[in-house]
């Protein structure tokens, strides 16, 4: 009963953080068979792989396994406007938050190096 609950939680969870089963493996160092038995409830994972998708799912464990309403809370975005941004990305298809989230990524990136090459621009 225990596993089967779990795995309705886990793919719930998954499906509302807008994950693929082998987007979850990948993130998980795991294969997608086995978040697929996880979801089916066949089996239940190990603690160190809870903990591991507590974190990539951002649920506290007392909600992953028991259902119980997680005193975890997910990170904030302090930025109201990036805030208000990414609440109306959720509410779009799955295509259009897969190109924000590559557009997002490509930001990062570039900032990063940027970042990366005034450092070492400063240490000449």
């Amino acid at each position: 009963m225990l596993a089967s609950e779990f795995g309705k939680r886990l793919r719930a969870l998954r499906e509302q953080r807008g994950l693929t089963q082998r987007q979850l493996a990948e993130r998980l160092e795991a294969q997608v068979p086995q978040i697929s038995r996880y979801e089916a409830g066949g089996i239940m994972p190990n603690a160190e792989t809870l903990v591991a998708l507590s974190d990539v799912l951002r649920v506290g464990l007392d909600e992953l396994v028991l259902g119980r309403d997680g005193a975890r809370p997910v990170a904030p975005i302090r930025d109201v406007r990036l805030l208000e941004r990414m609440q109306e990305l959720e509410k779009l298809d799955r295509r259009f938050r897969d190109t924000a989230i590559a557009v997002i990524d490509a930001i990062v990136v570039q900032g990063n190096n940027e970042a990366v090459s005034t450092r070492l621009g400063k240490r000449r």
